[in-house]
């Protein structure tokens, strides 16, 4: 039989077994808690910086894509045609916004415009029946400053209306942040 003190050895043996406790378990929950929030921080930074970073690229992009489609279009462009007095490239705006048509090397009548209401750079190649957007949020580089410029040749020996480039000026605004874009292009006729 057991005797009296080897009856509370196992009693006190019984009470204190090993394992964790209440406090040690509140403690590493709550070491874990901290744990997970900083992982779910940094992810939730490496995320956003991820998207705007797509956004950028995006509108990147698209600018470039659009500048290069509208310099291209401008330089093949005839200035003048057969006649050198009735220009074929022209630079106005209509009172929504500014704009430069032309007739392109497939003899296409091509629109660009900035229209100012909806903030958007469209494209029309049927002369103004079907428009497409081909830039969101566009405004011009200063205030009231018009997004094509028309600039007169330099050599005297052309007629007057005839248009020796384009300068091509804007900016996208986009999620705060700001694209200044800038082109020129030359007719294929004028020769500096």
């Amino acid at each position: 039989m057991a005797t009296n003190k080897q009856l509370q050895k196992q009693r006190l043996s019984a009470r204190y077994r090993p394992g964790l406790s209440i406090i040690e378990i509140l403690i590493a929950l709550s070491i874990a808690a901290l744990l997970l929030t900083a992982t779910a921080v940094a992810f939730d930074a490496a995320f956003r910086n991820y998207q705007s970073n797509c956004d950028m690229t995006t509108t990147s992009v698209s600018c470039r894509n659009s500048l290069y489609q509208m310099t291209s279009t401008i330089r093949s462009a005839w200035n003048g045609g057969d006649d050198p007095n009735s220009p074929v490239i022209d630079v106005y705006d209509d009172g929504t916004g500014d704009k430069c048509s032309l007739v392109d090397a497939d003899g296409r009548d091509v629109i660009y415009w900035h229209k100012t209401a909806t903030r958007q750079l469209q494209v029309s190649i049927d002369g103004g029946v079907n428009w497409y957007v081909m830039v969101d949020d566009v405004y011009p580089i200063s205030v009231d400053e018009p997004v094509f410029t028309a600039v007169a040749p330099d050599n005297p020996g052309f007629s007057e209306g005839t248009l020796g480039k384009v300068i091509i000026r804007f900016k996208v605004q986009h999620n705060g942040t700001s694209y200044p874009i800038t082109a020129t292009a030359v007719p294929r006729n004028i020769i500096y």
